[in-house]
């Protein structure tokens, strides 16, 4: 039953279905929330937590399109992304794509290791740069809400 646990490839999939899905699933609830309380979609978004929560689904959009970019590399670029993806999906409170992160990220720990040099870096990069940001900017709107 927990085989599927160490096999890359099917956690790869099972990762990138759930951060292609979730998003979707959001919008459902949001326009869902918006008919009930029979407002506007936008007023609904306009709510600090629905932005908050509308900004972390469009951000597992991105992230599965870089999962899909570090999977045609090697075995370490798909590894350093892993772990940047727990880190990520800890810091916003995704604890379902934390946890398929890390079992993914575990599952290619022992793969063979060439160095971290991926092909699309113009990609891969700057939009782990861009999800960094905007991971710390969730981070920073939640925190600032609580205070």
């Amino acid at each position: 039953m927990w085989a599927f646990l160490n096999n890359s490839d099917k956690l790869r999939k099972w990762l990138f279905i759930y951060w292609l899905v979730s998003p979707f699933l959001f919008m459902g609830y949001a326009l869902m929330m918006s008919q009930t309380a029979s407002v506007d979609l936008r007023e609904v978004l306009n709510e600090p937590t629905m932005a908050i929560a509308f900004l972390t689904s469009c951000m597992t959009l991105i992230m599965a399109g870089m999962l899909k970019g570090a999977s045609s590399e090697n075995e370490k670029t798909e590894k350093v992304f892993g772990i940047y993806a727990v880190v990520q999906q800890l810091l916003v409170g995704n604890l379902i794509g934390a946890l398929l992160s890390y079992f993914f990220a575990r599952s290619l720990w022992l793969a063979p290791t060439a160095p971290f040099a991926p092909r699309l870096k113009w990609v891969l990069l700057p939009g782990m740069v861009l999800i960094g940001f905007l991971s710390l900017m969730v981070i920073l709107i939640a925190v600032n809400r609580v205070l």
